[in-house]
């Protein structure tokens, strides 16, 4: 399944929902765009971070105009602005995150599967680690064969910080001590 990934942070109704094609900016629908790409119909819109959307009215807001895309009739006849032609999107499945959902319209809630995730807790930290771990060393590059895990003394300070809650912050922590032991064995 092709996947399409819309930052939701301040994004709004016009980018997400096409350009009109007397624009010189004209472009069409991001589902149109993803179906483009992935070559076939069924492909996952990921809506990340939806509370942070701009609610300016402006260029209209990506809440009001996701309506038109969650609703099977509606998309099943998307009048896409810069194609200025009828487009069938119904095939279309959406995900979206959102670290708060109090500030999401209601019509916009209704026509999601709402799904709640915990925030980690202290206990989760061990189930955690490996995977913050192979994170950092794959954002950096490295081989994952080539470093020792966090030892006893490693995980005890990290835990002594971390008391759950924000993967960032974890992250952060296990960052700082691998840059520790980085520089501690430079000096050996």
């Amino acid at each position: 399944m092709g996947m399409w990934r819309t930052d939701s942070t301040g994004a709004d109704g016009a980018a997400f929902s096409g350009t009109d094609r007397r624009w010189a900016t004209a472009q069409a629908c991001h589902p149109l765009l993803a179906i483009a790409r992935a070559g076939h119909a069924n492909v996952l819109i990921l809506l990340d971070e939806l509370d942070k959307a701009a609610i300016s009215r402006d260029h209209g807001r990506l809440f009001d105009c996701l309506l038109g895309f969650l609703e099977i009739d509606s998309a099943r006849q998307y009048p896409d602005p810069a194609l200025q032609t009828t487009v069938d999107l119904r095939h279309v499945c959406y995900v979206a995150t959102a670290n708060y959902i109090d500030n999401l319209p209601s019509p916009l809630l209704d026509r999601f599967r709402q799904i709640a995730f915990p925030k980690p807790a202290e206990k989760d930290l061990q189930a955690l680690l490996p995977t913050v771990v192979t994170d950092i060393l794959r954002d950096q590059g490295m081989d994952q064969r080539w470093i020792d895990g966090l030892n006893l003394t490693e995980t005890t300070a990290i835990a002594h910080y971390w008391r759950g809650g924000s993967v960032r912050r974890l992250r952060r922590l296990v960052e700082i001590v691998l840059r520790q032991r980085d520089g501690h064995s430079s000096r050996h």
